[in-house]
Formats: C-alpha cells, structure tokens, sequence
C-alpha cells in the first residue's frame, strides 16, 4: 500500500511538473475551457425531475462537521465553500431538517466543483449503496488520483476504480455519480471514469469521512468551491442499461476480490 501510495504522489508531482513546464514562456492567453459544465448541466434541467440540495445562498440543508476550524464551512460567490483545514474539511447534507430523503440505490448526484487552492481532493462526495457507504475522490494522492474509496478493504489509489486525472486548479468540472444495487458509475464532465460493478464486493468509507455518511462532501488541506448540488431517480431504462453493463462487465473486475 504504502508503494503504490508513493508512486501515485511521485506520479502527480511529475506530471504537474511536466504540464508546468510545457506552457512555461507562452505568454498567449490559454484558450477557454471546450468543455462548459454549466451549460451542459442546464441542458438536462427539464429532461429530468431534479431535487436541489443546495440553493446556492444558505448552509440550510447543511451541517458543518467542524473539522475544518472555524469558519471554514461557508457561502461564497453562491457556492458552498469548503476552507483549507488541517486535514479534512467535511460536511454532511441534513435529511431531517431539509425533509428530503436521500435514496439509497437507484439514483444520480450531479454537482459541479473546483479546486479553490491546494493540492489534493477538494469535493469528495461520500454517498450510500444499499445499507453501505462510498465515497468518490477527486484528486487524491497528490492532486490527481480519481476513484472510489473503499472497496474490498482497499482504497481510491489501490482498487480497480483509480485512475489518473488531472484537476485544474481555479477549472470548473461537473461530477455525477449514478448508483443501482448492481453498479456505480461516476462521470467527470463528458467522461465516465467509473463504471464498476459492486456484486459481491465490500465497500465502505475511509474513517476520515466517516461522519460525511450518509451524504456529505470533504476537502483535504485544499479550498473547494461547490455549485448546483442535485439529485435523481434514474428511470427503468437508465438502470436496466446500466445493470446489463455491470453484469457484462464483472467477469473483468472479479479479480480484485
């Protein structure tokens, strides 16, 4: 564990080294972004009965976990700002006095976020499978690891779910993760960089986020911003897809077992 740990972070910091130097002495303005995930978020609000979480004005629906020192939790600019802490930043979505029930399986989170400051994941999003609990890391190890944690004992940086993405600093990227009792996926912008079948496997929350559960997000040692927090229920087309996939694809993921 410990080596792949090392690696990952070797990895990060030689691949922002490389992309640092790669536009050293360009002194033309970088182009736009091609991809807008706030326009491509507001082109399914009315394909699909939405539920805000967040109205992009108050913590109401929010609880502060307190990890992060005072004032770390707060409204910015109408995004949910999660501060630089020691470690973690944590807070956790409060179904009771919201009155909105957070479903267990069968369902899509879509949020949209960015890395304020720092350099690690900065709007991990902790979220239930059936009577268990995920959570999807965003640019762990050093800034640029992506997958879940945990599964079968091991974490985002060791399981089959890990990948290498590298997360602009101040870049705007939109997350959904979809959820049915056979498989998770998870999409960064037009990407789906997740799609893992969970039959048969352990999962469950590092302890570091384990007061995220049932639902919550975390920063560590890193700003996050975060806008536009949703949910939905898939429909019967969306899962039966995506339980055909998971079954496909689980004679390819058995061996992490």
């Amino acid at each position: 564990m410990k080596q792949r740990v090392f690696f990952w972070t070797i990895f990060c910091l030689a691949t922002l080294f490389v992309a640092s130097a790669s536009t050293f002495g360009d002194d033309k303005k970088a182009e736009e972004p091609s991809y807008d995930p706030f326009a491509e978020s507001e082109a399914d609000d009315a394909k699909y009965e939405w539920t805000d979480l967040f109205d992009g004005k108050t913590l109401d629906n929010w609880i502060d976990i307190g990890d992060g020192g005072d004032d770390a939790v707060k409204i910015k600019d109408g995004a949910l700002r999660l501060g630089m802490g020691p470690t973690t930043t944590s807070i956790r979505f409060d179904s009771e006095k919201s009155g909105i029930e957070i479903p267990t399986t069968d369902y899509e989170i879509e949020y949209i976020a960015k890395r304020h400051d720092g350099t690690d994941f900065f709007a991990s999003l902790t979220f239930p499978i059936g009577e268990n609990f995920v959570t999807f890391v965003n640019g762990g190890w050093g800034g640029c690891v992506a997958g879940i944690s945990n599964i079968d004992d091991m974490d985002a940086s060791e399981n089959s779910t890990s990948s290498f993405y590298n997360f602009k600093t101040g870049e705007w990227y939109r997350f959904r993760v979809q959820v049915t009792a056979k498989t998770v996926r998870v999409w960064v912008n037009d990407e789906a960089i997740v799609d893992y079948p969970i039959v048969g496997h352990t999962l469950r929350t590092r302890f570091e986020v384990e007061k995220c559960k049932p639902l919550g997000f975390a920063s560590w040692v890193s700003t996050g911003l975060i806008k536009k927090i949703r949910l939905r229920r898939l429909s019967a087309e969306e899962i039966e897809e995506m339980d055909q996939r998971a079954e496909e694809n689980s004679k390819f993921f058995n061996f992490s077992k």
